[in-house]
């Protein structure tokens, strides 16, 4: 296309960023970035060219935006719509608005839908032929994103806003259309999303079953079907229209505590995620400590159980010594994905991990780990072992140990449902992680004989069970 699109992932998001470059002009465009813009930085300073655009295709609800870090660190001019809301200094862009990218153009377009100032961007080569989409949520890989934040109340209208959008602009670019979406595989805003990072206009006007519904009520029921998304959604939005906190081209580190400084946080209230391995955190870990390892989604679960005020104290591997120590890549991976959703208030590391916390004294709490196989063989020898299934409610629907009692992970907490005191609970989910954060807040709720089934549904599912 003589222009080079570079997109960068939060996997843990379910996200994408998406730099264009210029080279001919030296020019570039960031679409839709994170907090954590060192990233962007070293991608332009590397190809020796300017950042002069950061741009918004909406207000998010999932992270923190990085255009005011880009603004504060690199001058670059933050573009957004009009009807947005965003109570400091940008440009205001609207339908058919352009921006000049060197000798290509970025052209405004007016999707409302996922939310009602959303817009996407068509890249448009010098000849004036559309060549890229940047679509954020208005049009991903096998869907669009959800059009229910703000409420059930709205979503219809919003998913009738879709429609019209999907329909009267998106699809009447040519197939050949390359799409670049925000939104992608493992987003909550994006129930059914395929994991590729791209589509093209042909691919979707094909097989999107957005794009492939016989009528308006179709649409709409399809465009309805999503899960539930985490708690701290409704704060990010209006977090992004007031602008959050700068934190400089560098995302701060948290400082090492010893045995004694962890135990003066734990005294004013702070609560210590375990962001080591799930395997690692059931061998022993401290005391109604929350189980959310850095090699899955620390933030969305972080996010979706306390509120970003709650000093945060993470407990890693020991091994922090180099860029390459494991527990250094745990802590600076969790740090960076909590400063994406605005949780600031991680106030160390405990330095040593756990084998620290043993030299010291203190306790530690283990869980057993069987197998889908030895549930099975337990269940029938007649052990009293309630099973209880952290997955969400349509994965049990889809599928479920019988007698199983049904407590997604984020519900654990607020859980109408009495669980027996005093005797052993198993735990599982779709696969250890999930199971052993489970367990762990069934552990903060009072349950202290935790058994956690380390391969989950998918490996009970193919057992030869001789009853139900």
């Amino acid at each position: 296309m003589g222009m080079e699109i570079r997109s960068f992932r939060s996997a843990e998001l379910g996200n994408a960023a998406h730099v264009v470059i210029e080279r001919a002009s030296g020019v570039a465009v960031v679409v839709d970035p994170v907090r954590d813009i060192g990233q962007y930085l070293d991608v332009v300073a590397a190809e020796a060219v300017e950042l002069a655009w950061a741009l918004e295709t909406h207000v998010h609800n999932d992270f923190v935006s990085g255009a005011r870090e880009l603004v504060a660190s690199a001058g670059t001019r933050l573009g957004a719509s009009g009807d947005a809301g965003l109570r400091y200094p940008y440009e205001r862009l609207g339908d058919g608005d352009e921006i000049e990218v060197g000798s290509w153009r970025l052209r405004v377009l007016a999707t409302p839908g996922h939310t009602p100032e959303h817009v996407a961007y068509v890249l448009v080569d010098p000849a004036g032929e559309p060549q890229a989409l940047f679509s954020g949520g208005a049009l991903m890989v096998g869907t669009a994103a959800r059009t229910d934040l703000f409420g059930p109340a709205l979503s219809w209208r919003f998913a009738h806003d879709l429609e019209r959008s999907l329909k009267e602009k998106i699809l009447e670019l040519s197939d050949h259309v390359v799409v670049y979406p925000t939104h992608g595989g493992g987003s909550f805003c994006a129930a059914g999303a395929g994991s590729e990072l791209t589509t093209t206009i042909g691919a979707e006007r094909a097989a999107n079953p957005l794009a492939t519904a016989r009528s308006s009520r179709q649409f709409v029921i399809r465009a309805l079907t999503a899960g539930t998304y985490p708690s701290y959604y409704a704060r990010m939005r209006s977090l992004n229209q007031a602008g959050a906190p700068l934190l400089g081209p560098v995302l701060p580190t948290p400082p090492p505590l010893d045995v004694d400084g962890l135990d003066t946080w734990l005294a004013q209230g702070a609560l210590v995620v375990d962001v080591r391995p799930a395997g690692a955190f059931r061998a022993g870990h401290i005391e109604k400590s929350v189980a959310a390892g850095a090699d899955g989604n620390v933030s969305g679960w972080v996010g979706w159980l306390v509120g970003p005020e709650r000093p945060l104290v993470l407990v890693a591997d020991a091994d922090v010594s180099g860029d390459g120590g494991a527990g250094r890549v745990q802590v600076a991976e969790a740090t960076r994905q909590l400063a994406r959703i605005g949780y600031d208030r991680v106030v160390g590391f405990l330095e040593g991990g756990i084998e620290a916390w043993r030299a010291a004294g203190g306790g530690v709490v283990r869980y057993e780990t069987i197998s889908a196989a030895a549930l099975a063989k337990r269940l029938d020898a007649d052990e009293l072992l309630p099973v209880i299934d952290v997955r969400e409610a349509a994965e049990w629907h889809a599928g479920h140990i019988p007698g199983s009692v049904n407590i997604p992970v984020h519900d654990i907490g607020a859980s109408n449902v009495e669980l027996p005191r005093g005797m052993a609970l198993a735990v599982h989910c779709g696969h250890d992680y999930r199971a052993t954060l489970g367990a762990s807040l069934l552990e903060r709720a009072g349950h202290h004989r935790l058994v956690v089934v380390d391969d989950g549904w998918d490996a009970w599912a193919v057992l030869d069970h001789d009853h139900p």
